[in-house]
């Protein structure tokens, strides 16, 4: 992201245009003072309007200030959630923070790696590709975008044929789980979603046999 990307980045149109009005504004008014000053007439009237810029630029600045917050908030929330999966209130705290993100249009790629790690760990893989490919491809190997696509589609794949051997615990279907779970040993013991596969997983074959 460019600097103009990240000044503006999760601000609305208008919020935008009032940014760069009230920079314009500003500048107007520094030009106009300084005329005045070398005109050496009275300051008093133009010291007034420069409310009126900072008004415009503070709101969006403002705004900015509320996006990065949220972000840091997602992270720490993120971070709880992943020690304590089953607290309702974390949950519900994390689902409403990736909600917000969502509706101001975020685009700075660590704040949408979170935004999808949020969504895979809340189980809408949906939402979680579709936020991963967002994030531009210059970026995506620094926040590891690759790396959580992978582990999307080795979590749906587990978690596939986890339903089918629960459907129909034949003989194959518990061995392809078993032969699957066994090289997700792994990556299961820091990933809340594939350790909870893995462990139904053994508690099915167990029960087989």
């Amino acid at each position: 992201m460019n600097f103009w990307e990240q000044l503006t980045d999760g601000l609305h149109m208008h919020e935008v245009l009032l940014f760069v009005l009230g920079s314009l504004f500003f500048l107007v008014l520094l030009f106009l003072m300084v005329l005045y000053a070398w005109r050496k007439e009275k300051l008093n009237v133009l010291l007034l309007f420069f409310m009126i810029p900072i008004v415009m630029i503070g709101w969006p600045s403002i705004a900015r200030i509320q996006i990065n917050e949220a972000g840091i908030a997602l992270e720490n929330t993120l971070r709880t959630y992943e020690s304590d999966p089953q607290d309702p209130e974390t949950r519900k705290a994390l689902q409403a923070q990736v909600k917000e993100l969502e509706d101001k249009g975020v685009k700075n790629p660590k704040t949408l790696i979170n935004m999808a790690k949020a969504n895979y760990m809340l189980g809408n893989d949906r939402d979680a590709l579709q936020t991963l490919d967002k994030i531009p491809e210059g970026a995506r190997e620094s926040v590891g975008a690759d790396d959580l696509k992978s582990t999307i589609l080795v979590t749906q794949d587990i978690e596939r044929k986890l339903q089918q051997a629960e459907q129909a615990p034949t003989d194959d279907n518990l061995e392809i789980l078993r032969i699957s779970k066994d090289k997700l040993l792994n990556k299961a013991a820091n990933n809340i979603r594939l350790h909870q596969a893995v462990r139904k997983s053994d508690s099915l074959t167990q029960k087989k046999q």
